[in-house]
């Protein structure tokens, strides 16, 4: 696998070139960023869905599964996510790569077009997007947000968060909130969509065979007619630390209590403390060997899970833990208690090269996964990094247990959110 290739396509988009036999597929993606707004997140996250819709040349999903068929079955999914205070949203696909075309016709053309379309030359009526389209995703995104209660233990870290970051713009929603998505029409969201198209800075990255050049002329011909006026600056994610430690109780129909700790940590992913700051977090929550696993979870049997684990952008700890309601207050004191002995150096030799040899493995078999890898170059282009996951891994590999104890005394608590059940439950509990 040959090292990434990055060059300016145009004013603000930028194409990561990826040449590899490794795979059976090529994967591509396209992903516009803006900065992290109340305003525009809704519309934002509707946005792919609609234009995933259908295209000029295939105006609704039966012809553009069509298309895809033609072309060995290939994939397209709309995407929606933030990295620290920067929205990213638009496609990632995955077409069969041109070395093992049976007739041996070249699908990245085709493919680079096909992306070119969905982005910039939807299905539309009068000039605008297919209202029917956009009134039934917005629909489907109301449902998601709205579901996203569901599911108790990323319910309660998103509320965590908002209550973490209430002053940041990191504490929204990647899908947007409920009134937002609620104001979406075929209106503002078409003038949304021609907005962003002009200022919004665009990555698209490309993985598989074919050679850098012949990559670029692809999308420089998808993308043709793009237009480029004044690219919108991205915001740089700001490290705060706290100033005392905030405690926010809400209580639903649940059975199962859930704590989410918030920590921060003061060092991201473009700090040369982030190797250790890594194998810190794997030594006390971060895999199957870690203190809390080991000793909250399994020794003192305290709660049905418990992890930690780290936002790279952010600069954020989070520990998660799911336990009897009477029980949360003596799991959050453990979970402190086994912080306090990574920070005084009580782990062992053995500890720290479990926890090494788990990022090592994780890093290095990034390379194996095409999507992993797509992640990690977008993440990294975005940090304006330039190593590769195998260098990551060995930097870790170079991490010793004072860099670990300096790095882990620095983690500071910020916010405790416990998840409790409504009275009813909690009398059944303690019956």
């Amino acid at each position: 696998m040959q090292s990434p290739i990055r060059i300016e396509l145009m004013p603000g988009v930028f194409l990561t070139t990826v040449q590899t036999r490794k795979f059976k597929s090529s994967y591509w993606s396209i992903r516009l960023l803006t900065p992290l707004s109340e305003e525009t997140a809704a519309m934002n996250a509707v946005l792919p869905r609609v234009l995933r819709r259908g295209t000029a040349s295939c105006p609704d999903q039966e012809q553009l599964a069509a298309a895809l068929d033609e072309m060995y079955g290939g994939a397209v999914e709309p995407l929606v996510g933030k990295r620290g205070e920067v929205h990213c949203f638009g496609f990632v696909a995955s077409f069969l790569d041109d070395a093992l075309v049976p007739d041996e016709t070249p699908l990245l053309d085709d493919a680079a077009n096909l992306l070119g379309d969905l982005l910039l030359r939807p299905a539309t009526h009068n000039g605008r997007l297919k209202s029917d389209y956009v009134d039934s995703e917005r629909e489907n995104l109301i449902s998601e947000i709205k579901s996203q209660i569901n599911d108790k233990r990323t319910y309660a870290q998103i509320l965590m968060t908002e209550a973490m970051c209430d002053q940041e713009s990191f504490r929204l929603n990647r899908l947007g909130n409920l009134e937002q998505a609620q104001k979406i029409n075929v209106g503002r969201l078409n003038s949304h969509y021609q907005e962003v198209l002009s200022t919004a800075r665009i990555e698209v990255y490309y993985c598989g065979s074919a050679g850098s050049e012949q990559v670029e002329q692809a999308w420089r011909e998808a993308l043709m007619g793009l237009p480029r006026y004044q690219v919108q600056p991205l915001p740089e994610t700001t490290l705060c630390m706290p100033t005392e430690v905030r405690h926010v109780t809400e209580h639903l129909d649940v059975t199962q209590g859930k704590l989410v700790m918030g920590f921060r940590t003061g060092t991201d992913l473009t700090s040369s403390h982030y190797p250790a700051l890594m194998v810190a977090n794997a030594i006390f929550g971060g895999t199957s060997n870690s203190k809390l696993f080991l000793n909250v979870r399994e020794r003192l049997s305290l709660c049905y899970y418990v992890n930690s684990s780290l936002d790279k952008f952010k600069g954020l700890m989070v520990v998660q833990a799911g336990a009897e309601f009477d029980q949360m207050e003596q799991v959050r004191g453990e979970i402190m208690a086994q912080l306090e002995l990574v920070k005084n150096g009580a782990f062992t030799e053995e500890e720290l090269q479990a926890a090494k040899s788990a990022l090592v493995r994780t890093y290095r078999g990034e390379l194996d996964v095409p999507s992993q890898l797509e992640d990690f170059w977008f993440g990294q282009n975005l940090a304006g990094l330039q190593f590769a996951p195998d260098v990551l891994a060995a930097l870790v590999e170079d991490v010793d247990a004072q860099q670990v104890v300096e790095v882990a005394d620095a983690i500071q608590l910020d916010t405790v959110y416990y998840l409790m059940g409504s009275e009813l439950e909690r009398r059944k509990q303690s019956e």
